[in-house]
């Protein structure tokens, strides 16, 4: 048989309406190419009708765990895969026209000349482009915290399978935060296209986890113990409080709950605990503040 290549790779979780959408958007998407793209579904033990609602796909390759594993279910997706190039793909997202078709090209060019290569919705930090780096430092100033979003996760599938103790993060949640670093410290160089890839459908109900336990703790522990300069990882703390932190703050004191059902217990505390001893961390609270009162008309 011959080897697809591409492997999109969705874990899900009781969104078996929202899974329905993104499948007929992917199998109706007229880039989708049966001879070179394999798609891979594993249910991480849904209480609702996913089961049911894929068995009207015949082309996915469906796989139920027999329990719920929580992001364990990333290592068991991708270990379905077959084809050269395995992406995860979040259940909630599908790709804007001619996406796909541009993804499918340049996994195919850049197939055979020894390269790493990622694909990141495009973030603050760049418009559409290629962006060509040689080393975790650089890796992180360019992709910052967006490595752990899922759907920017895509790497060879030979790569992957060399990964060692895969399973060592899993208790943070960001065990593909990992394997990118681990990936981009294999002496390859490592291209990154930047682009608007995706349109992302928002479920009714989201999170499940501490959002600032998981970014402000576990995701910095993971950064740090990449051995990176000091002053790399102090770049990053900054980027993360600002472009991050401070909104989903800013959710928590004015919308609350709202949509989303992330763990906020501790939230003040985790922030101040990691971030008091920063000089930017009080100038930037100050600032933020007052942008909240004036967006209250209050001054």
């Amino acid at each position: 048989m011959k080897v697809k290549l591409l492997s999109i790779c969705i874990p899900t979780y009781n969104r078996a309406e929202v899974l329905d959408s993104t499948l007929n958007s992917l199998f109706s998407n007229p880039d989708f190419d049966a001879e070179k793209i394999e798609v891979v579904v594993v249910d991480n033990c849904s209480t609702d009708d996913t089961k049911e609602i894929v068995s009207g796909y015949p082309l996915v390759n469906y796989y139920r765990n027999s329990h719920h594993v929580k992001d364990v279910d990333f290592t068991i997706v991708l270990g379905y895969a077959t084809g050269d190039y395995i992406r995860l793909l979040n259940d909630t997202i599908s790709f804007k026209p001619g996406k796909l078709k541009e993804m499918l090209e340049r996994i195919e060019k850049q197939k055979d000349i020894g390269v790493n290569l990622f694909f990141c919705q495009n973030i603050f930090l760049h418009k559409n482009c290629r962006v060509d780096v040689d080393n975790k430092e650089s890796y992180l100033k360019e992709i910052s915290f967006y490595s752990t979003w899922i759907a920017n996760f895509g790497v060879w599938r030979e790569d992957y399978l060399k990964i060692d103790d895969k399973h060592r993060y899993d208790a943070l949640l960001f065990s593909q935060v990992d394997w990118c670093y681990r990936i981009v410290s294999n002496n390859k160089k490592t291209i990154i296209y930047f682009e608007d890839l995706f349109d992302v459908t928002t479920p009714n109900k989201k999170g499940g986890y501490n959002i600032f336990k998981t970014f402000v703790e576990d995701y910095l522990y993971i950064i740090k113990q990449e051995r990176i300069s000091f002053f790399a990882y102090e770049v990053e703390k900054y980027r993360l409080l600002r472009y991050f932190v401070y909104g989903w703050l800013g959710t928590l004191l004015v919308t609350h709950k709202d949509n989303y059902s992330f763990d906020t217990k501790g939230a003040f505390k985790i922030v101040l605990k990691k971030y008091w001893y920063e000089p930017y961390f009080y100038i930037a609270i100050i600032f933020f503040w007052c942008k909240r009162i004036k967006s209250k008309g209050i001054i």
